[in-house]
């Protein structure tokens, strides 16, 4: 019977909080093998969690010729490095229809390959037929292919388009397009995807010294700059104003700038540069920021005097994946512009018909704010952006109390109770001590860090969507269990009380809750944007999360291998105390001291190691 309790125990201990981490996976699953790629679309098959990278391809889609008549000769495709010092393993390759103006009009492939490297490399056709794939895994650099269209009933422009992974299986370019074949039957394509010619790219060596620039990273050159603005006052209360971005190829986006007193998104004047997919205009808003979207003042579009274009062509423009504006912004006639110092903020995000969306709260999707407050009337060269402290303070804090504290603090009243029997601190066992300083720091920490979160947010979360939305309200739950959880220890009857068994288990089940919740709830958080945790922290948390856990089951493996010989010697104890009750008999030690000795001291050692790289990488991200 004992046996069975100390397997039942054992279930409760565990299950729950391996259940809720194998269902949460902040990085989604240990690495999967490529599998390239999808019909029609050409995203990755496995694994779901690699994202496509936005940034200029090293690789590219070429097409010699210009035209094709269906029925008639190949067309040689090839698939090439740009500069040859990077190579590619994986990619599908395909052909589709295009419309009149070069967009695509249907993700099925069409015509037929043929592998013109097939000694060297190996493919194999897909979908159909229609496209074609790599099944090896040899670097390339080059891979040449003839394609047919043989379908004489099958008439349109064509495009062909690749999905690439580069040679390593981190970096990955969905639907890289080659230039557009046209079908000899059919008109000429209109491929402008702005209505007016192209504007020239932002210029980043007059920064700082003819204008002043705010670029993110810092130091970009503008086709590589994930946020940039300029600006350059040329007369009275006109201000000259560039804002790029870079977006993930949809035509429907915006970027936008604020100028706040602050770093946060909120009731500040802000100017958007927005790319209406549908009219192939881009157009220049000014409105206010209210939380995580802006509102238009619609008195004041472009064709307002507070904005002006360019003489010499458009406000601006997408092109590729890059959004870009240029305009004059005359200050006096937007009420309440701010003047002197302040922050400049960079947003950007999805549009529907010219309207900007909300932006996200993850990784990438929040705001940037310069470090310091400027000067439109300077010339000044930013890089870098502002950190949210009181943030990092509340993840600091939260992951000291759980993968620390938390931790330890499990570790000591479920496996050590009978660890050093005979020895005492001020009267109390070590256990005891270990255990309960343990949780009164835990305790400590998660009250101070629930603190910080609501003063920086100004009161409860506004995130509104999973998971998200999901992080507050575990952080209420986890709250109330670790305040309610000493309160129910201190009140907890004498060991012979007929109450105490009961006492026990409510104690462990807002125990077990709040640890079981706190897990889930410390990686939502670490996905918030403004924490800026570095994606390997979360590897490593998630890591160590597993290995306390395997820590925690080697324990209960070795204390039901034990239980027996601990039972007899416990037993034998009992009947010297009571043969000899007037003689101080020390308690025996317990069966397999040495190995929860080492086990002590190995996840002590660990888990400082682990906390200390996770608080120096919140801190210093």
């Amino acid at each position: 019977m004992k046996d069975k309790t100390v397997v039942v125990k054992m279930v409760h201990h565990h299950l729950f909080p391996l259940v809720l981490l194998l269902l949460w996976n902040p990085v989604q699953s240990a690495p999967e093998q490529i599998d390239c790629c999808q019909c029609g679309s050409l995203e990755l098959r496995s694994p779901k969690n690699l994202q496509p990278n936005i940034y200029p391809s090293p690789f590219q889609v070429l097409v010699k010729e210009r035209q094709y008549a269906p029925g008639g000769l190949s067309i040689n495709v090839n698939i090439t490095s740009i500069d040859n010092t990077r190579t590619f393993v994986h990619f599908m390759l395909q052909a589709v229809f295009i419309k009149q103006d070069g967009s695509i009009s249907s993700d099925d492939s069409i015509g037929e390959f043929i592998n013109l490297d097939e000694d060297k490399y190996t493919t194999v056709k897909d979908c159909g037929g229609s496209a074609v794939k790599s099944v090896d895994r040899l670097k390339k650099s080059l891979i040449r292919f003839s394609w047919k269209n043989g379908d004489v009933k099958r008439k349109g422009h064509i495009k062909f388009r690749a999905t690439i992974v580069e040679d390593g299986g981190t970096n990955y370019w969905v639907r890289e397009l080659s230039h557009p074949v046209e079908d000899v039957n059919l008109p000429p394509l209109d491929m402008r995807p702005n209505k007016h010619p192209l504007i020239p790219v932002i210029n980043t060596e007059e920064c700082g010294r003819v204008k002043g620039c705010y670029r993110v990273p810092e130091g970009c050159w503008e086709p590589y700059c994930d946020y940039i603005a300029t600006w350059r006052r040329t007369a009275g209360n006109n201000y000259e104003i560039e804002l790029g971005a870079m977006t993930d190829g949809v035509t429907d986006r915006y970027v936008a700038m604020a100028i706040s007193d602050d770093i946060r998104w909120g009731d500040d004047v802000v100017l958007q540069c927005v790319h209406n997919g549908t009219s192939k205009e881009t157009q220049v808003n000014v409105g206010r920021s209210v939380d995580d979207h802006s509102t238009v003042l619609e008195e004041q579009r472009v064709q307002d005097i507070a904005i002006t274009g360019p003489k010499d062509g458009p406000l601006g423009q997408i092109w590729g994946k890059r959004l870009r504006c240029r305009f004059t912004v005359s200050t006096g006639a937007i009420p309440g512009f701010p003047e002197g110092y302040k922050h400049i903020l960079m947003s950007r995000g999805g549009a529907s018909n010219g309207v900007s969306q909300r932006h996200g709260h993850g990784v990438g999707e929040i705001p940037v704010a310069t470090p310091d407050q400027v000067s439109l009337q300077e010339k000044h060269n930013v890089g870098d952006f502002a950190r949210f402290s009181l943030v990092k303070a509340h993840g600091i804090l939260m992951i000291l109390a759980w993968a620390f504290f938390g931790t330890t603090g499990l570790l000591w009243t479920k496996y050590y109770k009978t660890m050093w029997p005979n020895k005492r601190f001020y009267g109390e066992r070590y256990w005891f001590v270990a255990h309960f300083n343990c949780m009164v720091m835990l305790v400590l920490l998660v009250v101070i860090a629930f603190i910080i979160i609501f003063v920086e947010v100004g009161g409860y979360s506004k995130a509104d969507y999973l998971p998200y939305e999901a992080h507050p309200i575990l952080g209420i739950i986890i709250f109330c269990c670790i305040l309610l959880n000493p309160i129910i220890a201190l009140l907890r009857p004498a060991e012979d009380h007929k109450c105490r068994p009961v006492v026990n288990w409510i104690h462990w089940f807002f125990g077990t809750v709040g640890w079981c919740l706190a897990i889930p709830n410390m990686f939502i958080g670490m996905d918030f944007g403004k924490a800026m945790v570095p994606w390997w922290a979360t590897w490593i948390l998630c890591i160590y999360i597993l290995y306390h856990i395997i820590v925690e089951i080697t324990l209960e493996v070795h204390q039901c291998c034990t239980h027996k010989k601990n039972k007899e010697r416990r037993k034998k104890y009992e009947f010297q105390k009571r043969d000899n009750p007037k003689v101080r008999i020390p308690e025996p030690e317990p069966a397999g001291r040495v190995f929860k000795r080492n086990m002590l001291f190995v996840h002590f050692i660990i888990t400082c190691i682990v906390n200390l790289i996770m608080l120096i990488a919140i801190a210093a991200s």
